[in-house]
């Protein structure tokens, strides 16, 4: 694996029997140029017998093992890229999908319509979705995020780290359970704020068996599966925590869903919140599902 082309031989060898032919070499494009530090025009044009540096090789050969061992390439790099921003994730926080990607710039874009100043994102994980509206609100005031388990906690406060060095802006970071919260009487967490987004587990664990290994070996059960007997259990919180007074009236609730349950989780937010008291709609991802509740908050005077 001395040089660009004995490394593609070397990846497609490993890579193959886990990923169909076109994705492992995108995987290994991706490790290459981060290894070498070229852009993807660079590496286009770069001469397929360059030598490797050594110090290169010896970080693909791992890389290419730990990728080999079914360990997700976001995992292997240490980063994964959401939006215009690059995210440190690790093992025990979900990897952002392009779906949340989806989620987040539909919130920016009502936002920048409504001048919306304060958020909180219900169960951050990578805090990608806090990451993206911090850097993204304008008129930004109070920004929070809510994370139960202690190894996303370690992840996340790092790339909260990396937003305020980047941006000046903040996100305060709770540690608390989303159940415990509508419970509680007292919270730290304020309330009347702007919006309330979430991206909570939401897979039945009926659906693990059509899952990839690379996704069920690797990445959180926790902030994969839902309640086996309450699918759309977190989002009966999340409504509650509107009717609780944490969404001020005027906000909105955003939140990505399972479209196996869209129409029974909006019918089930709207019942709780109070028909009279809000807007709720279904919204399509790219791909044509149902994967999205925006529920606007106007409760009568």
């Amino acid at each position: 694996m001395d040089t660009i082309h004995a490394y593609y031989t070397a990846a497609a060898e490993v890579l193959s029997p886990l990923y169909e032919s076109g994705e492992a070499r995108e995987i290994a494009r991706r490790l290459l140029e981060d290894a070498l530090g070229y852009s993807r025009s660079q590496l286009l044009v770069a001469d397929k017998d360059t030598l490797l540096p050594p110090h290169c090789r010896e970080r693909l050969s791992q890389q290419l093992q730990a990728l080999g061992s079914g360990r997700p390439l976001q995992y292997v790099l240490g980063y994964a890229p959401f939006l215009q921003h690059s995210l440190y994730v690790a093992p025990g926080v979900l990897i952002p999908r392009p779906e949340t990607e989806e989620l987040v710039e539909l919130v920016l874009e009502e936002a920048a319509r409504a001048g919306y100043r304060s958020f909180v994102d219900i169960g951050t994980g990578s805090g990608c979705i806090a990451y993206a509206l911090a850097a993204g609100l304008p008129e930004l005031e109070g920004a929070y995020a809510l994370e139960l388990s202690e190894e996303a906690l370690q992840v996340v406060a790092r790339n909260f780290d990396t937003l305020r060095a980047t941006t000046g802006r903040s996100v305060q970071l709770y540690r608390d359970d989303l159940f415990r919260l509508v419970e509680s009487a007292e919270g730290a967490l304020p309330r009347g704020l702007d919006l309330i987004v979430s991206n909570p587990p939401y897979i039945h664990p009926e659906e693990a068996a059509a899952m990839s290994p690379q996704v069920l070996e690797h990445e959180p059960h926790l902030a994969l599966f839902a309640p086996e007997t309450s699918p759309i259990a977190y989002y009966l919180a999340l409504a509650r925590l509107v009717q609780q007074g944490y969404l001020r009236p005027g906000g909105s609730l955003w939140v990505e869903l399972n479209p196996r349950y869209a129409e029974e989780t909006l019918e089930a937010m709207r019942r709780i919140v109070g028909p009279e008291a809000c807007t709720a709609e279904l919204l399509r991802d790219l791909s044509g599902k149902l994967r999205f509740v925006h529920l606007h908050y106007s409760p009568q005077p």
